[in-house]
């Protein structure tokens, strides 16, 4: 049984499109923790002990909960069987390529429940949650939404604390280092690992609106791979890791080597959240992952004003 967070109005612990799998053991997800969550799991369990059907149940989360959040959602019970097997090898085939998929599922007036998915190029960024759909409601969710590229130079004891902390954050990750060796025995499994002799040109691989950080063991090398970044120009964020003595030193080289004022304003070093001073390896990358959260919500914010400037619709 999967629970998904249809729909919240006002506060709540998970946002419209949160979810967790159920089984008769195990759990995998969270919707938010807590009595809801406990509820949730029990209802779900319920229902696989009989003859489970699709089943939207709406929320107050006030004291009869016994939280205080405030707010409302709408949960959605969806319903697995063997049977199914076979669809979800094929949604998870379609989610696992270069194409962004957006999923469906209706439950009609009659309680009968039907799945699709369908090609999302057209799609608002984020595009979520339940609406009226005919005769019934419908809950569509991104199954490979458009994560933006970060790449990360360089694997000594900073780069590799924070390739562990930001791993589970929803980017997709290339970490970059021109020593062969200087990567740990073993990786999780989504990061690409890319041992290049000549690391600034990793950086043309990018897509548009990548991250970028610079952390490896040479200055030189460190301005060569800036250089290039901000010679494309179209990337979200450039962090470099040292001093603002560092910083100042760097933006005169770049720009004796034609990058202009402004691109130059667009390089960030220190990085990480400002007040937080510790030089532990662990506490960089905490900062650093935070920073980059920061940065990643503000963009998705402004994408979805520019897709309702330009006329979609948002869900």
């Amino acid at each position: 049984m999967v629970v998904h967070v249809g729909s919240v109005r006002g506060s709540a612990p998970r946002e419209t499109g949160a979810w967790m799998l159920v089984g008769e053991d195990d759990v995998h997800g969270t919707i938010g923790g807590g009595e809801l969550e406990y509820r949730a799991i029990a209802a779900a369990r319920r229902m696989l002990d009989g003859n489970p059907s699709p089943l939207l149940e709406k929320i107050a989360l006030g004291p009869a909960l016994g939280q205080c959040c405030g707010g409302s959602l709408t949960l959605m019970f969806e319903p697995f069987a063997p049977a199914d097997l076979a669809w979800v090898r094929k949604l998870a085939q379609a989610a696992g390529g270069p194409t962004p998929v957006v999923r469906s599922l209706r439950i009609c007036a009659n309680g009968s429940m039907r799945r699709d998915w369908q090609p999302a190029e057209d799609e608002p960024p984020h595009a979520t949650g339940i609406t009226q759909a005919g005769d019934g409601l419908e809950l569509r969710e991104w199954m490979n939404d458009r994560r933006p590229d970060l790449f990360i130079f360089g694997a000594g004891h900073v780069g590799r604390a924070l390739v562990k902390a930001v791993a589970p954050l929803g980017f997709l990750l290339t970490w970059i280092d021109g020593r062969a060796d200087a990567f740990p025995g073993s990786v999780e499994d989504g990061i690409r690992t890319w041992p290049l002799a000549m690391p600034e040109l990793a950086v043309e691989e990018a897509g548009p609106g990548a991250y970028f950080l610079v952390m490896t063991h040479s200055h030189p090398l460190d301005q060569a791979i800036c250089e290039a970044v901000l010679r494309r120009e179209d990337f979200a964020f450039l962090g470099l890791i040292g001093s603002d003595t560092k910083a100042a030193r760097f933006r005169k080289s770049l720009e004796r080597s034609g990058i202009s004022r402004t691109m130059l304003k667009r390089l960030t070093c220190p990085i990480g959240l400002p007040g937080l001073t510790g030089k532990d390896p662990a506490v960089i990358a905490a900062s650093v992952a935070a920073d980059l959260l920061f940065r990643r919500e503000k963009n998705n914010n402004e994408n979805v004003r520019q897709s309702d400037r330009s006329g979609h619709v948002r869900r």
